[in-house]
């Protein structure tokens, strides 16, 4: 997956409620044979708790980041806000937020990253807020999409 476009600050504080639907294991559609997946689970009523779970073959060890998300609404889109958590195996993480637009549905979830290559920084959630308001109906905000099915809940 290519990287996001970062941000110092979230869309918006957490105070969308949890999706159930977002809860379970999710791996990257077409690839379900792969031991890669994303852990998705409730860490309070507003946030999300998503652990990374990535097979390295060389050594094959389990390689886990933790994050913590939440969802954000501009107009009708549903965004999703996350951040690594700094823990004994991730020692050196970004305090900056990752933003993605997220179409959920039961069984599958589709990620649209915005674009690494929006240069701009906000200082505030209602300048970032209104700067989505007016691009993201653009194809070029976004990186490519990834669409992830539910394995598990």
């Amino acid at each position: 997956m290519a990287c996001p476009y970062e941000s110092a600050i979230p869309i918006d504080s957490p105070k969308v409620p949890i999706n159930k639907n977002l809860i379970g294991v999710w791996k990257e559609a077409g690839h379900t044979e792969e031991p890669n997946n994303y852990d998705i689970r409730k860490f309070d009523d507003f946030t999300y708790l998503i652990t990374e779970n990535t097979y390295r073959k060389q050594d094959r060890a389990l390689e886990q980041k933790k994050f913590k998300g939440h969802i954000s609404m501009v107009e009708n889109s549903v965004f999703l806000n996350i951040k690594m958590v700094k823990d004994s195996f991730n020692l050196t993480v970004s305090d900056n937020y990752f933003l993605y637009k997220v179409d959920i549905q039961k069984d599958k979830l589709k990620l649209l990253p915005l674009s690494q290559y929006i240069r701009e920084q906000f200082s505030s959630p209602t300048d970032l807020q209104a700067f989505i308001k007016k691009y993201q109906h653009l194809s070029f905000f976004y990186a490519e999409e990834s669409e992830y099915v539910k394995v598990n809940d």
